[in-house]
């Protein structure tokens, strides 16, 4: 139900704001890794879609909603900073490729991780 009205929603809302680019996103939670001196009081283990790599991916995937992620790539260079490399569907260029310089910065400011996107065929 989200799904579908997040793109008309964001449409509308970019319209009423004279062209400023709109992104929903969804209230996310990282567990930290339990450790053996961690005071687990659930005695639960931590799901998936609490770790800190699943939160990032996700945020990842709302960031980007119109479009499909295709694939990515993370690089690490010789002074091992690291950077992630996300391709996107080509079909979803026209309404997102004004838009990458927000989700760059935006991922940038929610995760601390650079990003570049790319589109492929």
């Amino acid at each position: 139900a989200v799904v579908s009205t997040q793109s008309t929603g964001v449409r509308e809302l970019e319209k009423k704001l004279s062209g400023k680019h709109v992104i929903f996103l969804s209230k996310r939670r990282i567990l930290s890794k339990p450790t053996r001196h961690s005071r687990n009081l659930s005695k639960q283990k931590r799901p998936r879609s609490r770790t800190l790599t699943a939160v990032h991916a996700s945020i990842l995937d709302d960031l980007v909603y119109p479009a499909e992620i295709a694939g990515q790539r993370k690089r690490v260079k010789l002074d091992g900073s690291q950077q992630i490399k996300v391709h996107l569907e080509k079909s979803s260029q026209i309404n997102t490729e004004t838009k990458l310089d927000t989700f760059m910065s935006v991922y940038k400011k929610l995760t601390g991780k650079d990003v570049v996107f790319e589109y492929v065929d």
